[in-house]
């Protein structure tokens, strides 16, 4: 059986409400649907080195030594603070890195003083 189009003239003011009306249902369902998500908060380089109260540069070279792992946007790296908060102190992570990179390849450097 075919169906009939029936056209309806309606005014702009009319349209608006219709399609405002259904946004907010569409709206409305979507956030009932969706269980509330945690929001993920990031951290950039400069904002975790500070936290932290090292140089820039170490973040750099525990992100390459694969201790912290940085997600990259575009010409960024963010790091999720929730990985972040699970590591406790960086520092003590820096120490060790640097006494095993001192012991390992033989290049760790001494000064004569």
């Amino acid at each position: 059986m075919a169906e009939k189009t029936e056209m309806v003239l309606v005014s702009r003011d009319e349209l608006q409400q219709l399609i405002g009306a259904s946004v907010r249902c569409a709206l409305e369902e979507y956030g009932q649907a969706q269980p509330p998500q945690e929001t993920s908060e990031y951290y950039t380089i400069r904002q975790l080195a500070e936290k932290w109260g090292v140089s820039i540069a170490t973040i750099w070279r525990h992100e390459k030594l694969g201790h912290i792992k940085g997600q990259r946007i575009g010409r960024r790296v963010l790091f999720p603070k929730e990985q972040i908060d699970r590591i406790k102190n960086l520092k003590a992570t820096n120490r060790e890195a640097d006494k095993n990179a001192g012991k390992g390849n033989g290049k760790g450097t001494q000064t004569n003083e």
